[in-house]
């Protein structure tokens, strides 16, 4: 597929999926700077950074290049045909916005309710893009990600506090009843990865398999780009009342 063809799907669909992007090699680097963070989360009192299952795994771990500066993820995703569709996208000057993985392990991975990243971003004219880097096999079967096909051309709609852990808004379910939108459950292999719009649906379900379901998301936005403050600053207060719901704190 072409860097024509990749746009065109991505503007038409809210996402697009790129086979062999990585190659072993990089995904092994990926689980080496994993081991590293898992390493330092118990150190971290924040409660936004990392959340487990109920039986005690690490399910999500955010914002990791705030408290983890000297990762290889950054130079591994530097790839020159990423970098390119990036350029279509984004334009020439872009950089890393955040840094995620969503490791939902086998039997008790959490769902993660449907969504758009805009709403939690607050990134004006969504001059941003997701690429969620498929560090082990993933489908429907074990909690892959769920589109809604073509979502993107909605705009940012109304979300309510989802009571999650992990992902603390959500698109109220009076909301998604009525839409009318085909779900899409990309199989992805190992090194493969999705590239998707900040304001396509998404979201997964719980991961009952004996497998586990491990995602890397590297956000990236236009250098140019700017935040929506007022939006921004309310998104945050509802992240405490979310966290508040969940932990009593």
């Amino acid at each position: 597929m072409n860097s024509r063809d990749v746009l065109t799907k991505y503007n038409e669909n809210g996402f697009v999926v790129l086979n062999k992007i990585f190659s072993q090699k990089d995904i092994n680097k990926i689980f080496l700077d994993l081991d590293k963070i898992k390493k330092i989360l118990p150190k971290i009192k924040k409660r936004t950074i990392y959340h487990k299952t109920p039986d005690g795994k690490i399910n999500t771990i955010h914002n990791i290049q705030e408290f983890y500066k000297n990762n290889k993820i950054q130079k591994i995703v530097n790839k020159k045909k990423l970098k390119s569709i990036l350029d279509k996208i984004l334009g020439k000057s872009f950089k890393i916005r955040n840094i995620e993985f969503f490791l939902k392990p086998k039997k008790s991975g959490l769902p993660s309710p449907f969504h758009q990243d805009n709403y939690y971003w607050n990134i004006v004219d969504s001059e941003a893009v997701n690429v969620w880097i498929a560090c082990s096999n993933s489908s429907k079967f074990n909690g892959g990600i769920c589109y809604l096909k073509g979502s993107n051309k909605l705009g940012t709609i109304r979300h309510e506090l989802s009571m999650m852990k992990g992902s603390s808004q959500k698109i109220p379910n009076s909301v998604l009843n009525k839409l009318k939108f085909q779900k899409k459950f990309p199989s992805i292999k190992t090194g493969d990865c999705i590239i998707h719009h900040p304001e396509v649906i998404h979201g997964s379900l719980k991961n009952s398999s004996n497998k586990d379901r491990i995602g890397l998301a590297v956000s990236f936005m236009s250098k140019n780009a700017k935040f929506d403050k007022i939006k921004l600053i309310n998104y945050k207060k509802n992240i405490k009342k979310n966290l508040k719901k969940i932990y009593n704190i």
